[in-house]
């Protein structure tokens, strides 16, 4: 026990004492009692203490690492969908492996890959919720029914899902069972982390069926909030879980499901609106945190500050799956010009843009950055009929041709092992 050597000294101590005979009797009593005290005091403390300090082990957020910016190009993998298989390879198109078989096909990339890369989270058809290491080895079930939307912790410990409207976490430890986090009140949406690890926000449906409350969390399921709502015009955009980002700092996290869409902050306040015009969607924070592109009902691409000022149009006509450089300097979309599609990069300073590919017999989709920003890995369909014409890369800066990886491929994501 922690108090045994405390009450040995003091044991020691009043032995000593009592034992001098000058001492008076009132100060041998006194000395007794403070001994008796003290031993039952320290005690009595003990286990209160313990039972705090175990708490504050579990309620803690998860600890995020310190990522390396720019992992080495050896610890770059592409994750992607091969029909209904879930395969992984090396950016040189190389090392090509089998993670996953008969994922369940979905509006949405059914994997959702952990933020140190080492595991890929998978729902496959009709039988549950599964984590497989990128390493390879058996899949491990995580939950044997069908589960929605799925967020990884920060520190790739665990997940948290919805299933049969509520929220839940689990960890990869298997043995510990599943946390429910928020359950029995009304159907509950897209739960998300925030980067730091200490929050998780979502949307929880009312008696209203066009108007959602957005809720946020602590990491351990208390200190509920509602911060506002949210009330799209229609629900034709897929229900991802890109719904709800956050921000790189935490501190505020854009709701992506209203028209107009919000940034709610943690610290509570109004809301503020992100965007001009009357339906402004599919947003995307800066790496940064600084600003965030986001495109009118035209489709046209603009850019705006984190605080909602500053509008300035990048893409004067229709673009599709915008998506940022890592180091916030580019950005890199489709561009939908009539029946040609061409994959561009502008820089969001000089407004100079850049096309990768040229309008030929292929259709560009799905582009996604490796961590240095020096590589676009992107989709390419056949015209007509869109068959597959396979995984693409092509230096950002134009200075190579694009090179084909794989003939066949959907839903890629770009990720580091660290």
């Amino acid at each position: 026990m922690v108090y045994a050597p405390l009450v040995k000294l003091y044991r020691v101590l009043t032995t000593w004492l009592l034992g001098q005979r000058a001492m008076p009797k009132a100060y041998i009593w006194g000395l007794q009692r403070l001994s008796n005290n003290l031993r039952r005091s320290l005690i009595w403390s003990f286990w209160p203490s313990l039972a705090v300090a175990l708490l504050a082990v579990g309620c803690q957020a998860p600890q995020v690492p310190q990522y390396e910016t720019t992992p080495p190009p050896s610890a770059v993998r592409i994750a992607y969908l091969d029909g209904k298989s879930l395969n992984m390879m090396h950016t040189d198109g190389t090392s090509v492996t089998l993670l996953a078989r008969d994922l369940e096909p979905t509006e949405c990339a059914p994997y959702y890959v952990s933020p140190d890369g080492q595991w890929i989270a998978f729902r496959q058809a009709e039988d549950g919720l599964w984590v497989t290491a990128t390493a390879g080895g058996a899949p491990s079930m995580v939950s044997d029914a069908i589960a929605g939307s799925v967020s990884w912790f920060p520190d790739s410990s665990g997940v948290v899902y919805t299933l049969n409207d509520d929220v839940y976490a689990q960890w990869l430890d298997l043995s510990q069972p599943p946390q429910a986090l928020a359950v029995g009140g009304r159907r509950y949406l897209f739960p998300t982390w925030s980067p730091d690890g200490k929050y998780i926000a979502f949307l929880e449906t009312t008696s209203d069926p066009d108007v959602f409350n957005v809720i946020l969390i602590q990491s351990d399921g208390t200190g509920w909030r509602t911060l506002g709502t949210t009330a799209p015009e229609s629900t034709e955009r897929g229900l991802c879980p890109d719904i709800i980002a956050w921000s790189p700092d935490s501190t505020r996290f854009l709701v992506d499901f209203g028209e107009p869409s919000f940034a709610f902050y943690v610290s509570g306040g109004s809301p503020v609106q992100i965007g001009a015009g009357t339906s402004p969607t599919n947003h995307a924070w800066s790496p940064d945190g600084q600003s965030l592109t986001y495109q009118d009902e035209s489709n046209r691409l603009w850019l705006v500050k984190a605080d909602g000022s500053e509008h300035r149009l990048l893409a004067d006509f229709p673009v599709a799956q915008v998506t940022w450089s890592p180091q916030a300097s580019q950005v890199a979309y489709v561009a939908l010009r009539g029946s040609d599609t061409v994959l561009e990069i502008v820089n969001v300073e000089t407004g100079e843009a850049r096309a990768l590919t040229t309008a030929d017999q292929y259709v560009e989709s799905s582009p996604d950055w490796t961590p240095d920003g020096a590589i676009l890995v992107f989709v390419r369909h056949s015209t007509p009929g869109q068959s597959a014409a396979g995984i693409w890369r092509v230096p950002a800066d134009g200075s190579a041709s694009p090179q084909r990886l794989a003939l066949v491929g959907e839903a890629i994501q770009v990720f580091a092992i660290r």
